[in-house]
């Protein structure tokens, strides 16, 4: 299916019956989110990738907000990241469930997600339009991702999801790979040292086979970010 990012102009690819497809785009945080939920359940799919700056016509039709990820499969469509990865879960729960089995731990990781969405994505992303210039954005983050270390090391394992990835490891990652390239920290700079169980367990995620198949390099984040939303904004031209 297109790997190229289809564009204004661009007509929709045909969808077969019974074929699941998800609308992505190869650099959003959000669409890897639900991509490493297909890989690691080993869902059969097919991917269509969107340019989301200068969008096909036809993309509002699959998402009145016209972003990414979106899931389509016999006419019924699902889209925003949490809800399109919980959907995989629960339309395959033989394939690897992404939620532990114990109701309370299955509301505990729920809460961190949404801890993650509520308070850190939005100090990531006010630390990275300051380049890691910005003081008190960067202590902001930095003081939300120590919750995160308490967190794990409170679980003593070496992932959310146990001694392998699951939901909240697979959410939370995407923003992970891109704590250099987005300089949320400053120049060249990753995890502090106030945060070794994240660093710890960085580098664990790093080695997860599901999140070996999605990384990119870093020079092609950094091209990415640093182009998006601009005149010269790039996506299929970046080498991957």
């Amino acid at each position: 299916m297109s790997t190229k990012h289809l564009t204004k102009g661009d007509a929709c690819p045909p969808l077969e019956a019974g074929v699941l497809r998800i609308y992505s785009m190869k650099f959003c945080p959000y669409a890897e989110r639900t991509r490493l939920v297909l890989q690691a359940k080993n869902i059969p799919h097919e991917l269509v990738n969107v340019n989301t700056w200068i969008k096909p016509e036809w993309f509002v039709d699959k998402n009145p907000n016209t972003l990414v990820p979106v899931l389509e499969k016999d006419g019924q469509i699902v889209y925003e990241s949490l809800i399109t990865s919980d959907y995989l879960d629960e339309l395959y729960p033989d394939q690897r469930p992404m939620y532990p089995k114990d109701t309370y731990q299955k509301a505990k990781d729920k809460m961190v997600i949404g801890l993650f969405g509520d308070k850190i994505s939005g100090a990531f992303w006010k630390s990275a339009i300051g380049r890691g210039k910005d003081q008190e954005a960067k202590e902001k983050l930095i003081t939300e991702l120590g919750k995160l270390d308490a967190e794990l090391k409170q679980r003593g394992t070496n992932f959310f999801g146990g001694e392998q990835p699951g939901m909240v490891d697979y959410m939370i990652w995407p923003f992970f790979a891109r704590f250099t390239s987005h300089l949320v920290f400053g120049d060249n700079a990753d995890l502090p040292d106030s945060l070794p169980v994240l660093q710890a367990y960085k580098a664990r995620m790093m080695e997860d086979p599901t999140v070996k198949s999605s990384i990119l390099p870093e020079k092609a984040y950094t091209e990415f970010i640093t182009h998006y939303r601009t005149p010269t904004t790039k996506f299929d031209e970046i080498e991957t």
